[in-house]
């Protein structure tokens, strides 16, 4: 929890982030709760390449390399991922890139969003 800790005159003069065991031990009569601790925030959706691949199905994947052999955006798209390290899905190259494949008809609208949406699972991290 968050706590101000206050002097004898009752002016805040540290926040902290404690227990209230710690508070009371340490500062008996001179805190007051602020609040709970902040949440972390959602760390970013970016994935490994692996991760990535195996968000396709293999006929997806299959798809988009023999497309690649013919079409210059997809090829493109393809070179792209290729020289990536990680996949960032909220990035907007990589939602560019997907969705030029949907538009090319290698994927559904469903399977799309599914790649670009699905929650990152902890094994497709980094």
């Amino acid at each position: 929890m968050i706590y101000n800790i206050l002097n004898d005159n009752g002016n805040v003069i540290n926040t902290i982030l404690a227990s209230e065991e710690f508070v009371e031990a340490n500062y008996p009569g001179h805190y007051v709760l602020v609040g709970p601790e902040p949440t972390p925030p959602e760390p970013p959706p970016v994935i490994t390449k692996v991760a990535m691949i195996t968000r396709f199905t293999d006929e997806e994947f299959v798809g988009v390399l023999t497309a690649a052999k013919t079409d210059v955006e997809v090829e493109g798209w393809y070179a792209r991922f290729s020289a990536a390290v990680t996949i960032n899905l909220a990035d907007p190259r990589t939602v560019s890139g997907v969705n030029l494949l949907f538009l090319k008809n290698l994927l559904t609208e469903a399977r799309t969003t599914a790649i670009l949406t699905d929650p990152v699972q902890p094994e497709e991290r980094p």
